[in-house]
């Protein structure tokens, strides 16, 4: 949390507020984390810090103790589709999945950016589904809206994150691009 800088965001009075209130949020979130905490969405363009926020919650947890499985949407569905459609043993199905279901907080990271196929949205529901129904918490970052999230997945899947996720929506401006122009101003 201490490297994330809301100095990015300035420019835009707007952005700032929200994103002040969405740090305020994922700090309260770390320091109050347990098992059964409510999942959540993190809504926005891309590099508006999404990624650094969730990889800082998945630090206090494990600082606390909890198992955390943190990836990308498309590092997890390569595992699974390998895992189902490589293993040579049908019975032999590998672990993957059992552990995004079983982990004390999952960080299922750019869902939307993975190749989509009838198999990994399936996978992808059943990992929502099943999490939502034990009641174990998942923060999902992403760049597409609700309604992309249905025409993409399915109606069920929007459903449930629409219903169970807390929403954070990342506005401003792409801070790496940011970056990469201070950088370049530098003599």
């Amino acid at each position: 949390f201490e490297s994330f800088s809301l100095e990015y965001y300035r420019e835009d009075e707007r952005a700032y507020r929200q994103m002040e209130n969405v740090l305020r949020a994922c700090r309260n979130y770390a320091e109050k984390f347990r098992a059964d905490s409510p999942s959540l969405l993190f809504k926005g363009n891309t590099g508006l810090g999404k990624t650094h926020l969730s990889l800082a919650i998945a630090g206090k947890a494990i600082e606390r103790g909890f198992g955390v499985i943190y990836g990308s949407a498309q590092s997890f569905a390569v595992a699974l589709e390998k895992e189902r459609f490589d293993s040579a043993d049908p019975e032999d199905l590998g672990d993957t999945n059992s552990q995004l279901l079983s982990c004390d907080l999952l960080i299922l990271d750019d869902l939307g950016t993975e190749f989509p196929s009838n198999y990994v949205n399936a996978a992808l529901y059943n990992i929502v589904n099943t999490r939502m129904l034990a009641g174990r918490p998942t923060i999902i970052s992403t760049n597409l809206t609700m309604k992309e999230l249905e025409d993409r997945y399915s109606e069920r899947f929007a459903s449930r994150i629409a219903g169970y996720y807390g929403k954070l929506e990342f506005l401003g401006s792409d801070v790496r691009i940011q970056m990469r122009k201070q950088r370049g101003a530098r003599p």
